[in-house]
C-alpha cells in the first residue's frame, strides 16, 4: 500500500516513514474497501449479481481508484445486459491506469465487432422506446418492445424484469413468473425479482376456492333442509276415522256456524296480527338492509371519486415526467445522444468531429444539474480524448469563416475551439475580434480582457489592448 501524499510504500505505522502524514484513517479505508472487493468477487461467483453490484460501488466509494473493482463491475453489468454500463466502469480503469490493463481487452473486444455495437445500440433504443411506452400507459406496445430487446440481448435483466410486471399489470401471473425466473437464473440475489415471483405465486397458488367443497356444501344444505321437511311432516298425526254416520240435526249447523265464527274471529284477531307483523319486520329488514347497501355503495362512490382525483393528479404528475424525460431535453435524449458519442468514438469509421456533434446535441443544462457521476466521468473523457484534433479542426474552420467575413460562423466556431483547447490565445484574440466586427463590442470587451489577464505573455496582447481602446473611444 502507497502513501496518499508522496506515493511511498507504507510500514505497519500508522504514519508514513517518508513524510510523516498520518495514514491510520486512510489504511482503514484501504483495507475496507478491499475487503468489500472480496466480497464482490464472492458474491459474482455465486451469480449473487445484483449484491456484487452495491458491494463494489460501496468499494469504489472508499477507494475510486480501485482498477480490479472497476473491471469486474464492468463484467457484473455486461453479464446482466447494461453493456454501456459496463463500458464506462472500463473506460474510466483505463483511464486510471492506461498500461497494462484488462479492461483493453474488454473495450477491444466491443471494438472489434461492428455487429455487437450496433446490437447493442439498438437494445438501448428499443428499451428506451420501451419505457416511453410504460410512461404513456401502451403497455401493450412496450411488450412488444421488451420481446425485441430480449431477442437482441436475452440476459438483459431490467427488460426481464419490465416485461414480467407488465404481465403482473395484465393479469397474466403464469407468464410473468416465467418472464421473472429467467431473470432469476441470470442474477440469483435480485431482491426485486424474488419480491415479484413471490407475488406471482400468491396470486397462482395462494387463493385456492375449493369449489368442490362448495358444492358438498350444497348438497349438504340441501340434504339438511329435505330431513327437515321430512321430520315435519312425519310429526303431524292423522286423526282416526270413525264408523258409521251421524244424523244431521240443528244443532249440528249451529256447530258448524260457531266454529266458521271462531276461525273467522281467530283469523282476524291473531293469525292477521301476526302476519302482518312479520310483512312489516321483513319490510323493516329489507328497508335497513337497502339502507345499509346505500351507505356502502355512498362509500365507494367517494373512494372512487377520491380515487379519480389521485389519478387525475398522478396522470398530470406523469406528464411532467414524460415531458422532462422523453423531450428534446429529457434524460432519454441525453442518455442516446451519449451512446451515440460512445459508439462514433468506438467506431474507427467515424471522425472524432461525429463524436463532437453528438456531444454537442447535450444540453448543458442536463451536464450541469441532472447528470450522474458516471454520466459526467464518460462526457468528460470522450471530451478529452477528441479535444485535440477537434480544436484544431474548429480553429481552421472559424479562421476561414473569419477571412470570409462570415462572422457568425466564426464565432462559433472559434468559442468552440478554444472550449475544448483553452491554451490558444489566437483562437481567444480572433473571436474576440469576430465580435467586435460583427458589432457586439461588450463581448469582444470580454474575450481581450480575458488574453490580457490569462495570456500576459501573448503575442496578441498588444492588440488586444488597442481594441479595448478603440472601444473605449
Amino acid at each position: 500500500m502507497e502513501c496518499y501524499r508522496c506515493g511511498a510504500t507504507l510500514s505497519e505505522l500508522d504514519y508514513c516513514t517518508n513524510c510523516r502524514a498520518d495514514v491510520g484513517r486512510y489504511k482503514k479505508i484501504m483495507y475496507a474497501a478491499n475487503r468489500l472487493y472480496n466480497e464482490g468477487v464472492d458474491r459474482a461467483q455465486v451469480r449473487d449479481l445484483s449484491g456484487s453490484i452495491r458491494v463494489l460501488k460501496e468499494c469504489l466509494r472508499c477507494n475510486k481508484n480501485h482498477v480490479d473493482a472497476r473491471n469486474l463491475l464492468g463484467l457484473v453489468y455486461y453479464e446482466t445486459g447494461e453493456a454501456v454500463a459496463a463500458f464506462v466502469e472500463w473506460v474510466i480503469s483505463k483511464n486510471i491506469r492506461p498500461d497494462r490493463n484488462v479492461a483493453d481487452e474488454y473495450i477491444n473486444m466491443i471494438q472489434s465487432d461492428r455487429g455487437r455495437l450496433e446490437t447493442i445500440n439498438t437494445t438501448l433504443k428499443k428499451y428506451n422506446i420501451a419505457l416511453g411506452h410504460c410512461y404513456q400507459n401502451s403497455n401493450d406496445l412496450a411488450v412488444i418492445q421488451l420481446k425485441k430487446v430480449l431477442s437482441l440481448n436475452p440476459k438483459f435483466v431490467k427488460a426481464h424484469r419490465l416485461l414480467g410486471l407488465l404481465y403482473m399489470d395484465s393479469g397474466e401471473w403464469e407468464k410473468a413468473k416465467r418472464e421473472l425466473e429467467r431473470a432469476r437464473r441470470i442474477d440469483l440475489g435480485d431482491v426485486d425479482t424474488l419480491l415479484y415471483i413471490k407475488e406471482c405465486e400468491e396470486q397462482l397458488y395462494g387463493g385456492d376456492d375449493r369449489p368442490s367443497g362448495r358444492r358438498h356444501r350444497k348438497e349438504r344444505d340441501r340434504e339438511d333442509t329435505g330431513s327437515v321437511f321430512s321430520s315435519d311432516i312425519s310429526s303431524r298425526q292423522y286423526l282416526p276415522q270413525v264408523g258409521g254416520k251421524e244424523p244431521l240435526g240443528l244443532h249440528v249447523f249451529l256447530q258448524i256456524g260457531l266454529g266458521i265464527a271462531v276461525g273467522v274471529l281467530a283469523t282476524f284477531f291473531l293469525i292477521m296480527p301476526a302476519r302482518e307483523a312479520k310483512v312489516r319486520s321483513e319490510e323493516e329488514g329489507k328497508l335497513t338492509e337497502y339502507g345499509e347497501q346505500i351507505d356502502a355503495k355512498n362509500g365507494e362512490i367517494n373512494d372512487l371519486n377520491s380515487r379519480i382525483r389521485e389519478l387525475e393528479n398522478n396522470l398530470a404528475e406523469q406528464t411532467g415526467m414524460i415531458s422532462d424525460i422523453s423531450g428534446e431535453g429529457g434524460a432519454m435524449a441525453a442518455n442516446d445522444h451519449l451512446h451515440a458519442a460512445a459508439f462514433a468514438y468506438l467506431d474507427a469509421g467515424q471522425s472524432e468531429m461525429s463524436v463532437d456533434q453528438y456531444l454537442s446535441l447535450i444540453p448543458q443544462d442536463y451536464i450541469d444539474n441532472s447528470a450522474s457521476q458516471e454520466y459526467l466521468e464518460l462526457y468528460n473523457y470522450l471530451k478529452g480524448s477528441i479535444g485535440g484534433s477537434v480544436a484544431q479542426s474548429y480553429y481552421d474552420s472559424g479562421m476561414e469563416a473569419y477571412r470570409q467575413e462570415d462572422y457568425a460562423v466564426a464565432i462559433a466556431d472559434l468559442e468552440k475551439a478554444y472550449q475544448y483547447d483553452p491554451t490558444n490565445d489566437e483562437a481567444l484574440y480572433f473571436l474576440g475580434v469576430a465580435y467586435y466586427e460583427s458589432g457586439d463590442v461588450n463581448r469582444a470587451a470580454e474575450k481581450f480582457n480575458e488574453l490580457i489577464n490569462l495570456f500576459p505573455d501573448s503575442h496578441e496582447i498588444d492588440k488586444a489592448r488597442q481594441r479595448l481602446e478603440a472601444i473605449g473611444e
